[in-house]
């Protein structure tokens, strides 16, 4: 071997010298087979990870929406936070009033997202999610339809039959047939024109979204502090920041706290506006958790890269002869760690590989158990920037993962290894003692917080929901005014409906709500007493009699609902008990009077009697419980919306379809959709918290599979080293017992040392998790003592064979090869 000429480093001549040191890398990973497969599926299981979740995160986070400059898209609601409200819709009256007085925005557009249609006339009925909105929200987004044209101010004061389909749609149901402008359809039994299909990118504002039909907002609805049901997006001005914006919102919305005290509050309590994002603003429930899974992958690549390390050092110790024989021959330092790490540079491309591979399987196994409200869920996926982000970490952690090594190697001094060639290289046991101990300690953060979350979800388990979920069939329906127009029709019709529906056997109990629990749907208001100051806030219900023996609510004074309380008797209502001890105490409230609090209006509604006081439910989900409910029959507060309860003995998703047969029978052109369990929708509120807690407990389990090679990799290399003093200890006397707590003890040292380091940087990074946590606290006791005793323990056990192989040391034949 000739020594190295430094010149052409960089040159033709270094790029020879580099192809050739991964030839003979790849030589070397054929004769280590083992150790190669060992690194190969620590790369491969460290991007696969990391990969899936970047997908994921890149998708809701950082990919830039598909409208003409982004940046400048804001999103625009109202805010109170004093009362537990961090951001809630607007009413059509605000939008009015801002979009005439703004001085920093472009424009300003309207959206009412809760504006589903029934599709009927053309193959089998379909309920399809659908908005209203203004004229100008495809400006705002600066879109252009596929196909056709958009809403004219026009269209939307005259509330014109027009619709636009969304292009999945389109392409779905018409077979996207151009010949679709122009031609009728039937939504909610009327005829609307078909005058535009929107391009694929364009999911406002969702994309669950398939139609479009212009906002009309009647005239006595353009009343501040009424009908919060808008969404507002915003286009701002060339220059003008969100900042600014926010200002000069704020501002507009003093002005009219002082006009409308009423309807926006006053002092502490006034309502302001909010300005944000647009791409940030439908990411707030799912923010957070996207925030701390990429934590954890942060923490898992670090850990493979010290566990990488680790290997790279130990493999470098085997290798002390040749690469003493090496610089003995001339070759300079920086052409051995040039050689070191372009030898372990192909293992990268094992990782990418099997990195992809995993993550692709990791992805179809989770999009399906995201949350319903995950923004841009098909857009998650394998792409381009997915791919460049797996390849920079392989390549980045196959480089940082062998510099420490290579560096270590290099420097050796090569007469003491050509004098010891049975010992290692000296000088890199501190080094690999510490790579374990800081996995160890970055393992330790991950189990804890793992830990916390699984105790989280385990106390969100025992949350009772007040309603009995077991043995409850749920189906949503929508009734068509055209065919339907009066209540007193609408009221008949669902009651039909329950009687057809009782007349299946097995079937216990039937009842027609307008918004069910747990499915992400409110209604709500205030409600004010007669006699009694101040009005509170609550779920309003507009419910059949059947309908809480249906969902087991259970009546606690007075009587539930009758068949007698129709339209044309004296009004009344439920409470539940906890709105009824916040106003009346320990008194009773049968007999009393309440009706919905409207602000600002000239004509209320009637007092009604309060004939019965029945459970509290939870409505949104189980961690949260934010307000009370009250009830009135539906034939005396009809509603279009409602969704079908029947308590069944036995299995009730068996009993769907009949159900459903019953219901076309009374009306064939009725969609039936949402067709669930109630025990399914009590767990699609829990699938943020499963997929959470889930993906991080995958996490800590592998960054401790990681941890344990690191630790069982030093410990094994280190009591190979030491045979020679072993077999002086058996020599003397020493048993194989004190042999296993010999090598144990240098394992079980590790691990401690590990496990205090980690424990001490998780306290202050556990207040971070705080927010997210139920039912457990970031000092938790049981979580604190768990992560660190399961880690101690199956390091130990990862030491049991290394303990082994040092007990069997046979003294005579160490003795004699020294």
């Amino acid at each position: 071997m000739k020594p190295e000429d430094s010149r052409g480093v960089w040159g033709w001549a270094g790029f020879e010298r580099t192809r050739d040191d991964i030839r003979f890398g790849l030589r070397m990973l054929r004769r280590t087979w083992a150790w190669t497969v060992v690194v190969s599926l620590t790369l491969a299981l460290g991007i696969g990870l990391s990969a899936s979740i970047f997908s994921v995160a890149y998708a809701v986070l950082l990919r830039p929406l598909p409208y003409l400059h982004p940046e400048n898209l804001v999103a625009v609601g109202l805010t109170a936070s004093q009362n537990g409200y961090a951001r809630f819709y607007i009413n059509a009256a605000l939008w009015l009033d801002w979009r005439k007085n703004t001085k920093l925005l472009e424009d300003l557009a309207l959206t009412r997202p809760v504006a589903n249609f029934n599709l009927t006339g053309q193959g089998a009925p379909e309920r399809l999610q659908g908005a209203r909105t203004s004229f100008n929200v495809p400006s705002v987004l600066r879109t252009r339809p596929l196909l056709g044209r958009t809403f004219t101010e026009e269209e939307q004061l005259s509330d014109a039959r027009v619709a636009i389909l969304s292009y999945a749609f389109w392409k779905r149901r018409f077979g996207a047939d151009p010949g679709i402008i122009g031609r009728k359809v039937q939504l909610n039994g009327e005829p609307f024109e078909v005058i535009g299909v929107m391009p694929p990118d364009y999911r406002y504002p969702g994309d669950e979204f398939e139609l479009w039909t212009p906002l009309y907002i009647p005239p006595d609805e353009l009343v501040h502090g009424m009908n919060n049901q808008y969404l507002c997006v915003g286009r701002l001005k060339p220059g003008v920041r969100i900042e600014q914006a926010q200002a000069e919102f704020s501002g507009m919305m003093r002005r009219l706290a002082e006009e409308y005290p009423v309807a926006y509050g006053s002092g502490s309590q006034r309502l302001d506006a909010i300005v944000e994002s647009l791409a940030q603003s439908d990411t707030v429930q799912v923010r957070s958790m996207l925030y701390i899974l990429l934590g954890a992958v942060g923490c898992l690549l670090l850990i493979g890269c010290m566990n990488l390390a680790g290997l790279l050092i130990a493999r470098g110790a085997s290798r002390a002869h040749e690469i003493a024989v090496r610089v003995a021959l001339g070759a300079s330092r920086g052409r051995l760690r040039r050689q070191l790490v372009a030898e372990i540079m192909p293992l990268s491309a094992a990782g990418i590989a099997g990195g992809l591979l995993l993550a692709q399987w990791i992805l179809q196994a989770l999009v399906p158990y995201l949350p319903p409200n995950t923004p841009r869920v098909a857009s998650i996926g394998l792409n381009l920037p997915v791919i460049v982000f797996a390849v920079v970490v392989a390549i980045s952690v196959v480089l940082f993962g062998s510099l420490l090594p290579a560096h270590l190697t290099a420097r050796e001094d090569p007469q003491q290894a050509l004098q010891q060639a049975s010992r290692s290289v000296t000088g890199t046991g501190r080094t690999r003692n510490f790579l374990v101990v800081a996995q160890i300690a970055v393992t330790v953060v991950l189990l804890l917080v793992g830990s916390m979350f699984v105790r989280s979800f385990s106390a969100l388990l025992q949350v009772r929901p007040g309603f009995s979920a077991q043995g409850v069939l749920t189906m949503q329906l929508a009734v068509t005014r055209a065919k339907y127009r009066t209540d007193d029709r609408v009221a008949g019709y669902y009651r039909r409906i329950e009687d057809r529906v009782r007349s299946i056997r097995g079937v216990t109990a039937a009842g027609i709500v307008n918004r069910l629990p747990f499915t992400g749907l409110m209604q709500t208001g205030s409600v004010e007493f007669e006699g009694r100051p101040g009005n509170y806030d609550s779920d309003w219900r507009s419910a059949t009699p059947g309908y809480f023996h249906a969902i087991g609510i259970p009546l606690k004074q007075g009587r539930l609902l009758q068949d007698s309380d129709h339209a044309g008797s004296p009004p009344v209502g439920l409470i539940d008990e906890r709105l009824a001890r916040r106003v009346f105490g320990s008194g009773n409230a049968v007999g009393k009077r309440f009706r919905r609090y409207l602000p600002g209006l000239a004509r209320q509604d009637p007092w009604i009697e309060i004939v019965g006081v029945v459970g509290h439910i939870l409505n949104d989900n189980l961690e949260q419980d934010p307000r009370p409910q009250a009830y009135w029959p539906e034939t005396q507060r009809t509603q279009d919306r409602g969704a079908l309860v029947i308590r069944i003995e036995g299995n009730p998703e068996v009993y769907a379809k009949a159900v459903v047969e019953q219901i076309r029978k009374e009306n064939p052109d009725q969609p039936v959709y949402d067709i669930r369990t109630m025990e399914q929708w009590v767990a699609r509120t829990l699938e943020r918290r499963t997929l959470m807690t889930t993906i991080v407990a995958l996490f800590a389990g592998a960054s401790l599979l990681l941890a344990c090679i690191g630790l069982y990799g030093v410990v094994s290399y280190t009591a190979n080293l030491r045979l020679r003093e072993f077999g002086i200890r058996m020599a003397l006397g020493a048993t194989a017992g004190s042999m296993y707590a010999l090598v144990l003890g240098l394992g079980r040292n590790l691990a401690f040392t590990g496990c205090i380091i980690g424990l001490a940087l998780a306290w202050p990074l556990t207040s971070i998790l705080e927010s997210v946590l139920f039912g457990v606290t970031r000092s938790d006791v049981v979580s604190w003592l768990v992560a660190p005793a399961l880690l101690i323990a199956i390091a130990l056990v990862s030491c049991l064979a290394p303990a082994a192989h040092a007990a069997r040391t046979d003294a005579a034949a160490v003795l004699k090869a020294e």
